[in-house]
């Protein structure tokens, strides 16, 4: 008989990174930790002829899985690493964004990397996150228009992405923790991650970004499924018009795209739940609405009749001179290709 009960073990690493122990068939540190119990039958033989013998199905039992981290800790596996580096709070979110009466906004910075070499992932800030404070009461994410907020979606390998999340809290909440909950979320090993926004590891960790995929170039064209997408020029601006000028420090990279429809029905483009700019460092920038309408040739997306095919100007504002500088595409939101890179910096 044979009783087997796996358990994972979570350790507290140097760097101030808390690690999910993986599966290994060598007897790495990082393997996990089996606990084997077994019972054999007794043999009786009452004479040669007579044996007995009783066998039990193995068991394995999964615990379940969580960390509980400071600010500043990594949590990793060998998929998924992710770290809280800051809270602060504030009562107003960009110009126009205000906190009722007796609220503030909790602002976390939150950095994630898939960590894989070949695999893609998704990670929802929305509807994998909330705040609890000591009472028990909990706040899910508020929509932020900040050109800081955590940009989530399709991870692609070595890909980090950086941001704020902020909640909408009452001023006088205390004992705040920040919760993710991975439950439905089978790319990373651990279940629920609870960070303690009152208390700080002694030093805060850092991803690095190290895309493993292919980095396009202006000119090039990327087809997924019949989904055709061409970068055809960028150009940087400080202002456009008369009236759009970029904040101090800012500008505009005006990407010329086109996107083609070559599958047999029609197709939806949308430049914001598809198209954004991202640095080096992880930080996405989503299209400036306000500035795009300024362009006389400004990208309109929309329903793309089979055949057919739709080119124009988009403004996305950027840091000044900010590079390396990427303009990505999701291919996933209307096909079952991947978020794709193009290098205009």
């Amino acid at each position: 008989m044979v009783d087997k009960t796996r358990r994972k073990l979570l350790k507290l690493a140097p760097l101030a990174t808390v690690a999910l122990a993986g599966c290994s068939s060598g007897g790495s540190g990082n393997s996990p930790t089996d606990t084997s119990t077994s019972e054999s039958t007794s043999t009786q033989s009452q004479t040669s002829t007579d044996t007995t013998a009783e066998h039990e199905t193995e068991k394995t039992t999964e615990q379940p899985r969580s960390a509980s981290v400071k600010l500043g800790e990594v949590v990793s596996d060998d998929q998924l690493s992710m770290v809280v580096k800051s809270l602060s709070k504030t009562d107003s979110l960009g110009e126009y964004q205000k906190a009722e009466d007796g609220n503030t906004y909790a602002v976390v910075r939150l950095e994630v990397k898939n960590t894989t070499q070949k695999k893609y992932a998704n990670f929802s800030s929305f509807l994998q996150t909330k705040i609890q404070d000591s009472e028990g009461y909990t706040y899910t994410p508020t929509l932020s228009v900040s050109d800081s907020a955590f940009q989530g979606g399709q991870l692609a390998p070595g890909e980090v992405a950086r941001g704020d999340i902020a909640f909408e809290i009452p001023q006088d909440a205390s004992g705040l923790t920040l919760q993710f909950d991975f439950s439905s979320f089978s790319f990373f090993e651990l279940n629920r991650v609870t960070v303690d926004l009152s208390s700080s590891a002694g030093s805060v960790g850092d991803l690095k970004q190290s895309l493993h995929v292919p980095i396009h170039g202006v000119g090039d064209s990327v087809t997924h499924d019949g989904i055709q997408v061409t970068v055809n020029g960028v150009e940087f601006k400080t202002s456009l018009g008369q009236y759009t000028q970029a904040p101090q420090g800012r500008e505009y990279a005006i990407v010329d795209v086109t996107t083609a429809n070559n599958t047999d029905s029609s197709v939806s483009f949308s430049s914001l739940l598809q198209m954004a700019m991202k640095d080096g460092t992880g930080r996405s920038f989503s299209y400036a609405a306000g500035a795009s309408s300024q362009l006389t040739q400004a990208y309109q997306g929309g329903d793309v009749a089979s055949g057919g095919k739709t080119r124009g100007k988009i403004a996305f504002e950027v840091p000044k001179g900010v590079s390396p500088l990427y303009f990505t595409f999701e291919y996933s939101v209307i096909s079952g290709g991947s978020k794709t890179f193009w290098k205009v910096r």
